[in-house]
This record gives C-alpha cells, sequence and structure tokens, in this order.
C-alpha cells in the first residue's frame, strides 16, 4: 500500500460517520426547538444577534413549512457557534436540567435565609446581584416574617419574596454569577 492511499484512510478515519454525522444535525435541530421555548428578553446572554434575531422571527411565524425553514436556518446557524454557551442558556430555563434545579435550590435557601434574619446572605445576593434594590427586598423580607408570625394562609408575601429573587437573577441588566 503506498503512502498516499494510507494518507487516505487515515482522513477518513478521523471523519465522524454519516450517520454520527445526521445524529449531531438531529441534536443540533432539538436544540433549535429548545431555544424558541425561551423568553426573547432570557436570550440576552446569546452573543450571536443573527442567531438570536432568527429565534424571534421564528416565533412569528405561523406557517407550518416556513417555520421549519426557519429552524432549519437556526440550527445551521448553531452549526458555526459554540454550543457551550448556547446550551447554559437552555439549562439555565429548562426545567428538567441540573442547572435549573440547582438555580431554584439557592434561590430556597437565600429565601429561607431571608426569613431566618441571616445578616449574611443580603451581602452575597448584593454581591452577586448588585443592582438588586435592596430597600424593596428588605421590605418583601418584613412582609414575610410578619405573614409567618401571623401564621397567614395563604402565604402570599413568602412567595412574593420568591418571585422577586426568582426576577432578579433572570434580569439580563447585570452579570449573573450563579
Amino acid at each position: 500500500m503506498s503512502d498516499q492511499q494510507k494518507d487516505g484512510q487515515a482522513d477518513l478515519s478521523d471523519r465522524p460517520s454519516k450517520s454520527q454525522r445526521k445524529r449531531e444535525v438531529k441534536l443540533i435541530a432539538e436544540l433549535a426547538q429548545k431555544l424558541l421555548l425561551i423568553p426573547d428578553e432570557q436570550l440576552a446572554p446569546l452573543p450571536y444577534p443573527v442567531i438570536v434575531q432568527a429565534i424571534i422571527d421564528c416565533k412569528t411565524i405561523t406557517k407550518g413549512n416556513a417555520r421549519k425553514r426557519q429552524i432549519q436556518f437556526i440550527a445551521k446557524q448553531l452549526r458555526h457557534v459554540d454550543l457551550n454557551v448556547v446550551h447554559q442558556v437552555v439549562d439555565r430555563f429548562d426545567a428538567s436540567s441540573r442547572t435549573h434545579i440547582t438555580h431554584f435550590h439557592q434561590l430556597e435557601v437565600w429565601r429561607d435565609r431571608l426569613m431566618a434574619q441571616d445578616k449574611q446572605v443580603l451581602g452575597e445576593i448584593l454581591q452577586q446581584r448588585p443592582l438588586v434594590d435592596r430597600q424593596h427586598l428588605r421590605q418583601l423580607v418584613r412582609n414575610a416574617v410578619d405573614e409567618r408570625s401571623k401564621q397567614a394562609i395563604p402565604p402570599v408575601h413568602f412567595r412574593k419574596l420568591f418571585q422577586y429573587l426568582k426576577a432578579e437573577s433572570e434580569n439580563p441588566r447585570s452579570d449573573s454569577q450563579y
């Protein structure tokens, strides 16, 4: 066997098989579908404006074939970018992902610590989210603590506190660390 033939076979063995390429394309198409489920304002962390605009455009398309073509376009664009960033955004809002579960657990821990009057937790929150309205957060905590002492049912302020923490953690106006 000549050196040229050996080089040709080595090149073929380095490339993924046709079946493997098809599986990868299918996974990217599924990722494109998941991106369509994310609210427009939550797409801000994606550093790919062409993809973000294509997703926003696709959400307005109602015709079946046109929508499929737009999803294919999004998938094609995704093949040329770093998918780690895209996966992070999708995982953040996919309720079945480990990232989403961990994020919600952190918010619950913060809420419980705020309710227990832990002085350090406010510093932790402000360190990660410096634009949080401190006065509003303290007011929510006071209302929730009063509500708990009165054993009010349903716990409205308790839920409002969690919703505020959740909204601030998803707010794209500043970098999130968690």
